[in-house]
């Protein structure tokens, strides 16, 4: 029997609001993830693109979203998303979602569908994508509290007391809806380590995941990369920069943008490849890649923009 939060399209549920034209809610509690202010950012963006595919004919499918966090979510307040049919064309048809808590809008998403590949009847057009990273292995990624225990305990940077005491956090990998695979220097730094001297932007940051019950409706697929393209992109600034993963002292997306490639398939691994080309003004901007692991094939490309604050000053203190 699935935990509750381990089926994701149960997690993510929606049901029609009485009396209301496109209009849907949450029909399952908000998670707000550990250490985190409000309701989960992958949740707004994936439940306001669920609600969006109702919308729509079977033959379309989503090509690309573009959100903006207007105000945290409050997971004891139901979320409505309130879906406007902006255009029905041949070929493309775009919708725009508004997400409101107590009638207030906290997020707001476009999204724009495409024919299906199957559906479309076109002449050989011009093909390019960019490789699978070559220097990422499977093999080499393990499980979160296998990944953390050899890059961090075993290291020295925390000694085994210490890590008995965060036991719980990693309750959380085994009880939620993803499976993920890191390397042992996804926490911290690995001590006297050639990428220890690299610049950001000649850095990246991979990781592998899956679903752990299988996605039933093939819709879902994309709901469920929506989901997960909001975990860890943010938060591995830090490693970026040198510094423990959650070493920051306050962090909030700010806006979300993915672009969907091919049919997503959730119930094989994918690797989510992130880099950063950018931060000022404590502002930081995220650029990712998933790729199927069998294929190699692009999934999708995903860029985020965030806030978030550090404090030299400040002893580090894990948010674990």
């Amino acid at each position: 029997m699935p935990k509750p939060r381990s089926d994701l399209e149960n997690t993510l549920r929606l049901v029609p609001v009485p009396g209301k034209i496109d209009v849907y809610t949450n029909g399952e509690r908000l998670h707000v993830p550990p250490g985190a202010r409000g309701v989960f950012g992958g949740t707004l963006v994936a439940q306001s693109l669920w609600a969006a595919i109702k919308t729509v004919p079977p033959t379309f499918v989503p090509h690309s979203l573009h959100s903006y966090f207007l105000k945290s979510g409050n997971k004891d307040h139901q979320i409505e998303y309130e879906v406007d049919r902006l255009r029905d064309g041949k070929s493309f048809c775009s919708r725009q979602v508004k997400a409101f808590q107590q009638g207030e809008l906290i997020f707001i998403e476009m999204i724009s569908f495409t024919l299906a590949k199957s559906e479309r009847k076109l002449p050989p057009q011009l093909k390019h994508t960019k490789p699978y990273p070559s220097n990422v292995k499977f093999e080499d990624h393990l499980d979160p509290k296998e990944s953390f225990i050899k890059g961090v305990v075993d290291t020295g940077v925390m000694k085994d007391e210490v890590f008995q005491s965060f036991e719980k956090y990693f309750n959380r990998f085994v009880d939620g809806p993803t499976e993920y695979k890191f390397p042992i220097d996804f926490w911290v730094s690995l001590p006297n380590h050639p990428k220890n001297h690299k610049q950001p932007h000649e850095l990246d940051v991979n990781f592998f995941e899956r679903y752990r019950v299988p996605v039933r409706d093939p819709r879902f697929h994309y709901v469920a990369l929506a989901y997960t393209s909001d975990s860890y992109i943010l938060l591995s600034v830090m490693r970026f920069h040198n510094r423990p993963l959650h070493s920051s002292v306050f962090s909030v997306s700010l806006d979300h943008s993915i672009y969907f490639h091919k049919q997503p398939d959730f119930n094989q691994w994918t690797l989510y490849h992130i880099e950063h080309p950018k931060s000022g003004d404590s502002r930081k901007l995220m650029t990712g890649e998933m790729y199927e692991r069998d294929s190699g094939d692009m999934v999708a490309s995903i860029i985020q923009e965030g806030l978030v604050v550090i404090n030299d000053e400040q002893l580090y203190k894990s948010k674990l």
